[in-house]
């Protein structure tokens, strides 16, 4: 039974009806054409051919309409079925790579009050695991709230909650805690290009919001570059907007998918892509919080294995809010 289960495919199935229609339809529209000629023969035969020769087509078209209409539909119901079936199976490998990332930092947490307990450490090192400890617990934190945030992004963001605040705040928070994270694995650059000194750049906007933009952001930099890579941020500024620039030469975006990783739950198909783990939500967030900061969010790449770069743009305030 095993072996014929590939009889039971939904594709096959598709494919074999939609065969079997094209071929009904060439029969009955064979056997029509050959019995109205046949119709006609025998009406000249007795010459009573013009009192019935009127209309005789439509009922052809109208067969041949009405086939197209069901064709139609059982491809769009085909359609549906499969979108859904995809979008449930990638919803249980979101679910499962969700739960991953949620037990690696529970268990670092663990690890490191274990030590504490299990050892006689100076309160230097108490100091040092506790901070790690504190580390792990904000990126829990940050996850939790990113499938929080998705889950409610269908509605309207509110921007009761903003405020005016320096653009860099949020950056910085996220850039030092990358630093600290996996600054003996990659390379980290961060550039300052603008004419106008850090503590004049303001933004309408939320902080926590926009730290976890840039968290993920650069998480992800760091997930798809190879240990020893180079992870750059650039930070420039013009009379109406403040832009953060994110680069790497990590696994890049192909350039079919560089619209397709800000939907949600969108996951590359690729085998190396595959390996690294992720909810597909992250980017999903990032556009969709930056879209409520009135801003813009893109992403660029030269193809695979040539590295990522994404580009935030937020409204520059200039007067005092």
């Amino acid at each position: 039974m095993k072996r014929l289960k590939w009889l039971f495919q939904p594709v096959l199935i598709f494919v074999v009806a939609q065969v079997s229609w094209a071929l009904l339809m060439t029969v009955w529209i064979r056997w029509y054409v050959t019995r109205n000629r046949e119709i006609d023969d025998l009406l000249s035969r007795y010459s009573l051919k013009e009192g019935f020769g009127t209309g005789q087509w439509v009922v052809l078209v109208e067969g041949c309409l009405l086939m197209a209409i069901i064709l139609v539909g059982l491809y769009i119901i085909f359609a549906s079925l499969r979108k859904q079936t995809k979008l449930n199976k990638l919803q249980d490998s979101i679910l499962s790579n969700v739960t991953h990332e949620l037990k690696t930092p529970l268990a670092s947490i663990r690890l490191y009050c274990e030590t504490m307990l299990l050892r006689d450490l100076t309160r230097e090192e108490q100091k040092k695991f506790l901070k790690r400890a504190l580390s792990e617990s904000e990126r829990l934190q940050k996850l939790i709230d990113t499938v929080l945030i998705s889950a409610r992004m269908s509605s309207e963001a509110s921007q009761n909650d903003f405020e005016r605040i320096r653009a860099m705040d949020a950056f910085d928070l996220s850039w030092k805690k990358i630093l600290e994270r996996f600054g003996d694995q990659r390379q980290f650059e961060l550039h300052f290009d603008s004419h106008i000194p850090q503590e004049d750049l303001y933004i309408l906007g939320n902080v926590h919001q926009l730290s976890i933009v840039f968290d993920n952001l650069l998480d992800n930099s760091v997930k798809y570059t190879d240990k020893g890579g180079v992870v750059r941020a650039k930070v420039s500024s013009s009379s109406q907007f403040i832009k953060f620039e994110i680069f790497d030469n990590g696994m890049g975006i192909e350039k079919g998918n560089l619209k397709r990783v800000f939907r949600r739950f969108f996951r590359a198909e690729k085998t190396s892509v595959k390996k690294v783990q992720g909810s597909g939500l992250g980017l999903y967030v990032c556009q969709t919080t930056i879209k409520a900061h009135q801003g813009k969010i893109f992403a660029t790449s030269d193809g695979s294995g040539k590295g990522s770069h994404f580009h935030v743009e937020l409204p520059r305030q200039t007067a005092d809010y």
